[in-house]
């Protein structure tokens, strides 16, 4: 029996968003920004691409621009892709939370 398409067993409906962001990740103590940027957001998460190093179950805070306000989001990595470029890495994260920084 066939498993159903991706978009039919997510929680919410992701829509294409590029945003640059900001990446901090467990392995480097939350100590180093990476640059990254987004593919598409949900209620309850979103694609990005960056060149860091990213493992499934990693928890990373991600920082978002909003205009003079920034956002911070805690999220767990729930899947990565390889870079099949110099591109970097695609990755899915679920957000724990957010908070207005």
């Amino acid at each position: 029996m066939e498993s159903p398409p991706v978009a039919e067993t997510r929680r919410s409906r992701r829509v294409p968003e590029v945003n640059p962001i900001l990446v901090a990740i467990a392995s480097e103590d939350y100590q180093v920004q990476h640059k990254a940027f987004t593919m598409d957001r949900s209620r309850h998460g979103m694609g990005i691409r960056a060149r860091v190093q990213l493992a499934p179950g990693e928890t990373i805070v991600i920082f978002l621009q909003d205009g003079p306000h920034s956002q911070t989001t805690p999220a767990r990595v729930v899947w990565v892709r390889e870079p099949k470029s110099q591109a970097g890495c695609s990755a899915g994260l679920e957000c724990l939370s957010l908070s207005t920084a």
